[in-house]
């Protein structure tokens, strides 16, 4: 008689798991395991070779991802579970200063990712399970994490999670799309995109002030606690690292732009190019602040940003171009850009509801119904 399969054998329950770190070897079985899902259309060596890069950025390395998996008590070599937490830098803003003053904090934050449970062991809460434990021990040291779903709004809400608004625009672009020339913008390179971000970070800090002291003030009843994690050079670099890596193995090409700022220093703007989804992704549009500036002035700078990112896509044959979480201004050059360029180019607003849905925990399971996710672009996601 052959023996049984393996789903005929008595069920494993969490009861006969260990949850740990991964060690190096976990990593690679868990990476080939998920990536029977998520590799193409890379092979699964490629995979291997993605994720085995993204551990060795300047973000993840040195315990800044830290890898968990559930493997069976007496077999550490099969992986019933597994996802990645990485460390994120973020700002919290309320108005729970002492004696009313303004309270600005910078916090160390965090996001789960690739949460993933072998085929042969699903249907028994080993994936809950994980994150449980994964919950208890993030809540030592992070003030707050995020997630990006892709399977719905129900399961990590039953989980303690707050799903978030998903707001997305999607550009797509006919093939024989001629992208009008503008003037006065540069394109980037990541080497340039990095200083860039530390002046980010900086107009970050200013912004969240600025809202410390509405709360402090009672605007919006002074019960909002404002959120954000920070575009850094490290997150950003994450970001392209994963690009660089698909971009040569899928097509041997190198990607040399990365954004584009305008001459005059009012904007910029970073991009991924997506091969799986055969979208440019925009990681984020920066403009001045609104006390900088006119409102004409950003329009105009939104505008040529845009721009370039659809030429971008052209460049690269990517039929869509996707900004999350558009701002009024950016929807309205989005609608603009549609109206000059006529059947050109097709616009969809809509609200992500299969994938990426960004939702929430605060440590501890504390309430975020208050709670203002700031900025919840594309370059928070990892």
């Amino acid at each position: 008689m052959s023996p049984p399969e393996p789903e005929a054998q008595a069920p494993l329950t969490t009861a006969d798991v260990v949850f740990a770190e991964a060690t190096p070897h976990q990593r690679i079985l868990s990476w080939r395991l998920n990536g029977a899902s998520w590799a193409p259309p890379m092979t699964i060596e490629q995979y291997v070779g993605r994720e085995t890069a993204l551990s060795e950025t300047a973000l993840s390395a040195g315990g800044g991802t830290t890898y968990y998996v559930l493997h069976p008590r007496d077999d550490p070599e099969t992986i019933v579970s597994a996802c990645e937490v990485t460390s994120k830098t973020a700002l919290v803003a309320d108005a729970h200063g002492t004696d009313g003053a303004d309270t600005v904090r910078e916090v160390k934050a965090y996001s789960i990712a690739s949460v993933f449970t072998n085929p042969r062991f699903r249907e028994r809460g080993m994936a809950a399970h994980m994150l449980r434990r994964v919950q208890e021990a993030v809540d030592q040291t992070a003030e707050f994490g995020a997630l990006y779903s892709d399977i719905g709004r129900v399961y990590y809400t039953r989980l303690g999670w707050k799903d978030f608004r998903s707001p997305q625009v999607l550009l797509g672009l006919a093939d024989d799309l001629t992208v009008p020339a503008t003037e006065g913008v540069s394109l980037l390179t990541a080497d340039e995109v990095a200083p860039l971000c530390e002046r980010d970070v900086a107009a970050f800090r200013a912004r969240f002030a600025h809202l410390a002291r509405s709360e402090s003030a009672g605007e919006g009843g002074g019960t909002r606690t404002h959120i954000a994690f920070l575009p850094t050079p490290e997150q950003v670099a994450w970001h392209f690292a994963r690009d660089k890596y698909v971009c040569q193995v899928l097509l041997g090409r190198e990607v040399v732009h990365r954004g584009a700022k305008t001459d005059d220093g009012n904007g910029w703007i970073y991009w991924d190019h997506d091969l799986r989804e055969k979208k440019l992704k925009i990681l984020r549009i920066v403009t001045r602040d609104e006390e900088e500036g006119s409102a004409e002035t950003r329009r105009g700078t939104v505008k040529k940003l845009v721009l370039a990112a659809l030429a971008e896509a052209r460049k690269w044959g990517l039929p869509k171009v996707l900004i999350w979480a558009p701002s009024e201004e950016i929807a309205a050059i989005a609608t603009e850009i549609w109206r000059e360029l006529g059947p050109k180019v097709h616009l969809v607003f809509e609200e992500r509801e299969d994938g990426s849905i960004p939702s929430l925990r605060w440590k501890d399971g504390k309430a975020v119904d208050k709670v203002v996710w700031e900025s919840n672009e594309y370059y928070a996601w990892c």
